[in-house]
């Protein structure tokens, strides 16, 4: 009698137990997708593969696996690509080194190395990456413009040096910040058509 008890008792746990190892279906993802065979149960030790779309890259795992009922690691994600234009390189004075103006698509992690048109000054670095649809482009400085007055002061830096008498458009300063502040921002500042490109800031360490 015993032993029936306990036959009938594990029958009956036995879908609650084997329902413990299983996983939700796993998570779609932004410009991509799921690329394994669609289950209708995902049990313990299954694993799924991700892909993305055309142009976009992928951050994180390919493959996750159901474990605990809970998919590890968790999903990946879709970085997407940076366009560029051949009306937005040309309103920057700007095009890709060893080439003409062309529109387009870097994929992200990607890097491009520009250059500024005849009679410009490229602010450094000339190399631009491209992350997850971003990239920050360089500015091109005229040298035929306006001259600058003096330029910017800042809270807690220098400028060094400080020696000219006029500033001619395309020459730069470069900033030093003092003794226990560290800088924000680019520490040079250029002059572009009689105006002073933004200046750093000087923030007190913290401790």
């Amino acid at each position: 009698m015993k032993a029936w008890l306990l036959l009938v008792t594990s029958f009956l746990l036995w879908p609650g137990c084997s329902s413990q190892n299983e996983c939700e279906e796993p998570d779609e993802i932004d410009f991509g997708e799921v690329v394994s065979s669609e289950k209708a149960k995902y049990l313990e030790n299954d694993q799924v593969q991700y892909r993305c779309d055309p142009s976009y890259v992928l951050e994180g795992p390919e493959w996750i696996q159901c474990n605990g009922q809970e998919w590890t690691p968790r999903p990946p994600k879709c970085l997407a690509p940076c366009s560029i234009s051949r009306r937005r390189l040309a309103a920057k004075k700007l095009f890709v080194f060893g080439s003409q103006r062309k529109a387009r698509l870097i994929q992200s992690n990607q890097s491009l190395q520009f250059q500024c048109d005849e009679g410009y000054v490229l602010v450094a670095p000339s190399v631009r990456k491209c992350v997850d649809g971003y990239m920050d482009f360089p500015l091109c400085i005229s040298e035929t413009g306006k001259n600058c007055e003096d330029p910017p002061r800042i809270e807690n830096g220098n400028i060094i040096p400080l020696s000219e008498q006029q500033y001619r458009s395309g020459s730069s300063v470069e900033f030093r910040c003092q003794k226990n502040y560290i800088m924000e921002g680019q520490k040079r500042s250029f002059c572009n058509d009689g105006a002073w490109t933004e200046a750093p800031n000087c923030l007190h360490k913290q401790k």
